[in-house]
């Protein structure tokens, strides 16, 4: 038998069995069996021959025999687009009954134009067209028409019959005969029926002229094509043509074509062009030149360019070959894991992720889903939770465990806001109207959660697949409390999770050899990190679920498991089962930070006993300068440890379920009760603080968060813990430790990268590469960059720990009076960096741990009093810059801030010198003056601040959720708050005069004036149009309160300081949709109640000046012309120089008419409306000036 040729044989063995099977040496049997298919047989009786005979017959006398085309069977059951076609068969007569044999006709010979056998074919074909043209040609249109209408009338011979009379009767006539009998037709005959008749034979002899000309173009273009042929082809032809190989003599040009060059790249104009990606999801240059051997190249559009754009591989999802649908999916799921790692930021008109979604890539990925094949569903879910979710953010936010603070996690729900209409219509939206609003409601409608269920229970795929899934599960939780919940409730979803991905019996566990390499493919019956992050999500909700996930799944019997077992019994590559031990710690801190699993713990305590004896005995500061992975995750597994027991502690105390005994509202620990655990912790401190000094620069990034979490620990513990000895007891470890690490080399190198790693002070751009419906955490900004706090080197987490413990020892120590506590230059230098606008990073959610820290500096230098003057006034700025980065969760953050820096009287004295304040306002120095009057009350508008701003969150040690909103706790002009507060009450329900509405007022603008006034670079980084909409709410809540003496004091100053500034109603402010209709809303107001109040007629003015848009004019001189009458200002109560309301002129004819009319009418006279009447004079005459035939009009 004939051996196929293989892969692997080379060309000289090919030719060699060419040459074998030419000289007849090569065995010719045949290489494979038919094999008939069995048929089956009619459960019917067979009919006889004649029977079927008649019945064939009769089949085609009425034209009526039909035949099915066989289903084509590909891939064994897969029947693929096989679709029944039915064509009648031709009812046709032969004289022989057997078909004609084709014969090859012997006088060709062989040309470049084909096969002998395209020759003959191509030329039968023209001879049959020559023939059909001719049979038209010879029949004249009366036989033509007459014969096709006899026919379709009577039957065949009838018609011949008639036919042949018909041409006997034309002979026998004359030719003038006929044309008479033609006219008398003609006569009988309908015109409009003649005239259709010749329309229809003109346009069926031009439609075949312009077939034949068609034809005639097409042959010869072809004719052309076949002439004209490119170097690349002739040199493809002369090289087959001397190759070795049989029949390649022959040059079949068509073929050639498929092997030529492809076309040349076009030089593409302008800077915009059609994206393409490899399959790794890269974007390639417009003019690359890629070989074909990439296999990016193909026959759609621009076939010269390589790649693929985002339309062919959405419809590649879509092939019916199975190959084609994997290879876009994975394409897919590339460009979209680029996209959220910010590569692509700059490369797009507009952001990538926001266009997919509106084109339908959402549904499509859940289609493909659905599908049958398992690769296809592999490739699905992974692009689908590349969609959704980017695995660097989540290994950013989990990196943060290590860190104090850092098992709060974000709250990703949709950003779109929704009027309540839209929010009863929402059950009734189609799913791309929900996409658009709100991503993850999409996935529920579209029963995500039940697909991953079916494919995990039923499909078992790959590893990849079963991380992608508990990727788009927990990217689903972070959405709200009700879609974790819903995911919980999915039937049997988290049963199968826990079941196949964390299991509790050993003895399901894998205990094969492939679970040895770093990498494994299928992951069932194996513990899968991923899943502890899911529950950690859904866990930190609130403590309703976290019970529930321990009471129906017994977790913290898992994690206890996992957290006590050997790594190496896990079966698990060396890395997995170090991380996942990691991740059964911050799932436990997480229960613990909820109240739940403290027994657990407690339970466990003969085995942290030993680790923490490991710890003080055996690991150093020093085994983490190499790169060596073990070492790094000794310190990362103390540090989790130290961090859980300090989470232990401050639930215990905080929730009164402390084992110590309590005093008044304070939970207090003795040292007995905690089993000589600080003691133990205090000596791994000190051994550890001792080492780190003596480490050379940079400092392990894993030995600094070990340290960092130890001292923690201790901070908590000395925070409630009420001994007589604790007091010695901080201050020698304080004394002998803690201040020698602050002052150590290595510290201070770790203070001069701080500006390096600051979000604050960073010039990075934000990224908005995500819509409102699918935000993120954006742990990269724009360009891919990663953000500067969250790099390994990060200074924070262990200087927040020490300036922590130093600010405790402050209140708790006993010799601290005596201290003299030095910090180097770089700390100050970092606060005059901060002390500029807010950086686009300030309201990233990683901003946070770097707003911890700047809290700790600011409030140690502020408690020890480390401030210079001049570094007061810069701290006082940043406090103001940076209060507005807070978000929910740092309320005790704010409250500290505004108590103890920002209205705080003495250190706002210490930084502001208020004698040269003074001086500049040309006030008398004594204190009785507005502004020292004002700033000695401002301990009394820092307490009303705290109050209406932040009601129940007054201590550091308020209770927070652990998820949190991704948002700013306050805006940018927070000072105006309680007054847009109490004027929205006013608008809900009009305010009454025990509602303390003057003295909301009063110390709004107290604290506006002092802030003014001391810090007018900070107040002015607010648009003085968005003052003018946050001042106007003073004279629109309620009726009067602008005509208090008090209020009206501080009014009159401020305004006068807005009104030297560049006022632009022209911006957009927040809260303000149309200006214009806010201005009205105030005239209305002023003509109503203000009894011509110099100060509110002073307010109204502003905005008339000639720099402001001509509308505002128009709207108080057109529209409301009674207040004009009551508008009754003279030049010593403007609030800046009339020439702004004069110049330039006015050029409106409109309202300079109105100018004229109101004049003349006395609404406004020189007396009473002194400033309207100079300023209604002064543009008449100019206008005069330059239109002396306008006077005419202006008979004033």
């Amino acid at each position: 038998m004939t051996a196929r040729p293989k892969l692997t044989c080379e060309e000289d063995e090919l030719m060699e069995m060419q040459e074998a099977f030419r000289l007849g040496k090569m065995d010719n049997s045949l290489t494979s069996q038919v094999i008939n298919a069995p048929t089956s047989k009619s459960k019917e009786e067979k009919m006889s021959i004649f029977a079927q005979r008649r019945e064939m017959a009769d089949k085609i006398k009425t034209n009526q025999f039909c035949h099915q085309l066989p289903k084509a069977q590909v891939l064994k059951d897969v029947v693929e687009k096989c679709e029944i076609q039915e064509s009648k068969v031709q009812d046709l007569k032969r004289e022989n009954p057997f078909p004609e044999i084709f014969q090859r006709n012997k006088s060709l010979k062989g040309t470049g134009s084909g096969s002998l056998f395209a020759q003959q074919l191509r030329k039968s074909k023209m001879d049959r067209e020559e023939a059909t043209e001719k049979s038209f040609v010879k029949l004249t249109p009366h036989s033509n028409q007459s014969s096709v209408i006899t026919q379709a009338v009577l039957g065949e011979t009838e018609a011949e019959k008639v036919h042949q009379e018909n041409l006997q009767k034309l002979s026998s006539m004359t030719e003038e005969e006929i044309i008479i009998e033609q006219q008398q037709l003609l006569q009988s005959l309908d015109p409009k029926l003649i005239a259709l008749l010749k329309n229809k034979r003109q346009a069926a002899s031009s439609s075949k002229q312009i077939d034949v000309e068609a034809k005639l173009q097409i042959q010869t273009c072809a004719e052309a094509k076949d002439e004209q042929m490119s170097t690349d082809e002739v040199e493809e032809i002369k090289e087959l043509k001397n190759s070795k190989w049989v029949h390649m003599d022959r040059v079949e040009k068509e073929k050639v074509r498929w092997m030529s060059s492809l076309p040349p790249i076009k030089e593409i104009s302008g800077e915009s062009f059609q994206a393409r990606f490899d399959f790794q999801g890269h974007l390639l240059p417009a003019n690359v030149d890629l070989p074909v051997t990439s296999a990016l190249h193909h026959h759609g559009e621009e076939p010269q360019r390589a790649g693929y754009s985002i339309n062919e591989l959405m419809l590649l999802s879509r092939s019916s070959k199975m190959q084609q649908r994997v290879l876009a999916l994975n394409t897919l799921a590339n460009v979209l894991e680029n996209t959220r790692l910010g590569l692509y930021d700059s490369c797009f008109e507009s952001p990538l992720i926001p266009t997919l979604l509106d084109n339908g890539l959402l549904m499509l990925l859940r289609f493909c889903m659905d599908d049958s094949a398992p690769s296809v569903v592999v490739a699905s879910l992974v692009a689908f939770s590349r969609l959704l979710s980017s695995p660097f953010d989540e290994t950013c936010l989990e990196r943060c465990y290590i860190w104090h603070g850092g098992e709060k996690q974000p709250n990703l729900c949709s950003r779109v806001e929704m009027d309540p209409t839209d929010q009863e219509q929402e059950p009734e939206m189609k799913d791309n109207e929900m996409i658009r609003v709100d991503v993850i409601k999409a996935c529920l409608r579209m029963d995500v959660p039940w697909r991953i269920r079916y494919i995990l229970e039923e499909i078992r795929p790959e590893a990849r697949a079963v991380i992608a899934a508990l990727e788009i599960l927990t990217r689903m939780a972070r959405h709200s409390p009700a879609v974790a919940e819903s995911i919980l409730d999915c039937p049997r979803l988290m049963d199968t999770i826990f079941c196949f991905f964390l299991p509790t019996n050993w003895a399901s566990l894998n205990k094969s050899e492939e679970y040895q390499v770093e990498g494994i493919d299928n992951v069932y019956g194996s513990p899968v990190r991923q899943v502890l992050r899911l529950t950690r999500v859904i866990a930190s909700w609130n403590a309703e679920l976290v019970t529930k996930l321990d009471t129906k799944y017994s977790l913290l019997e898992s994690i206890r498991m996992y957290v006590t077992s050997n790594t190496i019994d896990l079966k698990l590559p060396t890395q997995e089962a170090l991380l996942l031990v990691l991740d059964c710690c911050h799932t436990w801190r997480t229960f613990l930070q909820q109240g739940i699993g403290m027994q657990s713990f407690l339970e466990l305590y003969s085995f942290w006993y030993p680790q923490l004896q490991y710890y003080q005995s055996s690991v150093s500061m020093d085994s983490g300068t190499s790169n060596n992975s073990n070492a790094r995750f000794t310190h990362h597994f103390g540090a989790s440890m130290l961090l859980l027991m300090e989470a232990l502690l401050s639930t215990c105390c905080n929730s009164g379920s402390c084992v110590g005994k309590c005093s008044g509202n304070h939970k207090h620990l003795h040292d007995k009760e905690i089993g000589g655990l600080r003691k133990m912790v205090e000596i791994c401190v000190a051994k550890w603080a001792w080492q780190l000094r003596e480490i050379t620069f940079p400092v392990p990034d894993s030995a600094g968060c070990l340290l960092a979490a130890g001292i923690h620990l201790l901070a908590t513990f000395y925070t409630h813990w009420i001994d007589p000895t604790a007091p010695s007891l901080l201050d020698a470890l304080c004394y002998s430790h803690i201040l020698p690490l602050l002052h150590s080399a290595p510290m201070k190198e770790l203070a001069n990268s701080l500006v390096i790693h600051s979000n604050l002070a960073s010039t990075l751009e934000s990224c908005s590469r995500f819509p409102e419906s699918l935000p993120s955490v954006n742990a990269t900004a724009v360009g891919g960059e990663l953000i500067p706090i969250m790099a390994s080197s990060s200074p924070f987490p262990l200087i927040t720990s020490i300036f922590r413990l130093l600010r405790i020892w402050k209140v708790k120590g006993s010799s601290t009076q005596t201290t003299n506590l030095k910090l180097p230059n770089s700390y100050f230098d970092y606060l005059v960096k901060l002390n500029r606008s807010p950086s686009a990073l300030s309201g990233n959610w990683f901003t946070r741990y770097e707003l911890h820290f700047l809290h700790e500096f600011l409030m140690i230098c502020a408690e020890w009093g480390l401030f210079t003057p001049e570094q007061s006034k810069v701290a006082h700025e940043v406090a103001l810059t940076a209060i507005t980065s807070l978000g929910p969760g740092a309320e005790a953050i704010a409250v500290n801030w505004i108590r103890r820096l920002i209205f705080h009287p003495e250190f706002i004295q210490r930084g502001c010198d208020l004698e040269t304040n003074l001086e500049q306002l040309h006030i008398n120095e004594n204190r009785n003056s507005l502004l020292s009057k004002s700033v000695s009350e401002l301990s009394q508008v820092a307490k009303f601040y705290c109050s209406h701003l932040f009601p129940g969150k007054s201590t550091e040690n308020s209770s927070n959720p652990l998820t949190l909103e991704h948002r700013q706790l306050l805006p940018a002009d927070w000072i105006y708050l309680p007054l847009v507060v109490l004027y929205q009450r006013d608008l809900d329900k009009p305010l009454k005069a025990n509602e303390c509405v003057p003295e909301t007022a009063l110390f709004s603008l107290q604290a506006v004036y002092v802030l003014l006034f001391l810090q007018p670079t900070w107040f002015f980084r607010i648009q003085p149009a968005e003052h003018y909409a946050r001042l106007a709410c003073t004279f629109m809540a309620g009726n009067d309160l602008f005509l208090e003496k008090n209020i009206c004091d501080y009014m009159w100053p401020v305004l006068r300081k807005l009104a030297g500034q560049q006022l632009d109603l022209s911006r957009p402010v927040a809260g303000v949709d149309d200006f214009l209709d806010l201005y009205d809303r105030l005239v209305n107001q002023f003509e109503a109640v203000s009894y011509g109040s110099p100060l509110f007629a002073a307010f109204i003015l502003l905005p008339l000046q000639q720099q402001q848009p001509v509308r505002f004019r128009m709207k108080l001189w057109c529209e409301h012309s009674n207040a004009l009458r009551i508008l009754s200002l003279n030049d010593q109560q403007m609030l800046d120089s009339l020439d702004h309301w004069k110049e330039p002129t006015e050029t409106d004819e409109v309202l300079l008419m109105k100018y004229a009319s109101s004049i003349k009418s006395g609404l406004i006279t020189s007396e009473r409306n002194s400033v309207l009447f100079n300023i209604a004079t002064h543009h008449i005459q100019h206008y005069i000036e330059r239109n002396p035939l306008a006077l005419d009009k202006f008979d004033v």
